[in-house]
């Protein structure tokens, strides 16, 4: 991916330097995170600004390139147009709980790789 530095810095900037997924920060990393196409260049996503997210890299990795095909499939939850607490329910112990088919999808392929 070949973004200019002023769209990266765009990205970073409407994230306030965090996941958009987890809240983990350039401060808790200690340095810049990715920027990940949402719908994956390979399944047709674009560079708009509109599918760009920045995430830590585990998230990125956890995401990988995945994109449903069949009507079947659950979309992943998409932190650039949904609130979290569309999907997701904050427990006392900083779980979350799924709510939503696109929430328990979400977690569960997340979870299996320690995602949350």
């Amino acid at each position: 991916m070949s973004l200019s530095k002023a769209i990266r810095l765009q990205v970073r900037n409407r994230a306030n330097f965090a996941c958009e997924f987890r809240g983990v920060s350039e401060t808790d990393t200690g340095g810049e995170l990715t920027i990940d196409h949402f719908r994956p260049q390979a399944k047709d996503g674009t560079d708009d600004l509109d599918n760009l997210l920045y995430g830590c890299h585990r998230c990125n990795q956890y995401k990988a390139d995945y994109w449903p095909t069949q009507p079947d499939e659950p979309p992943l939850w998409n932190p650039r147009q949904e609130l979290a607490n569309t999907h997701f329910l904050s427990l006392p112990d900083g779980r979350l709980y799924p709510i939503t088919p696109t929430g328990t999808f979400t977690l569960r392929g997340y979870e299996n790789n320690r995602f949350f």
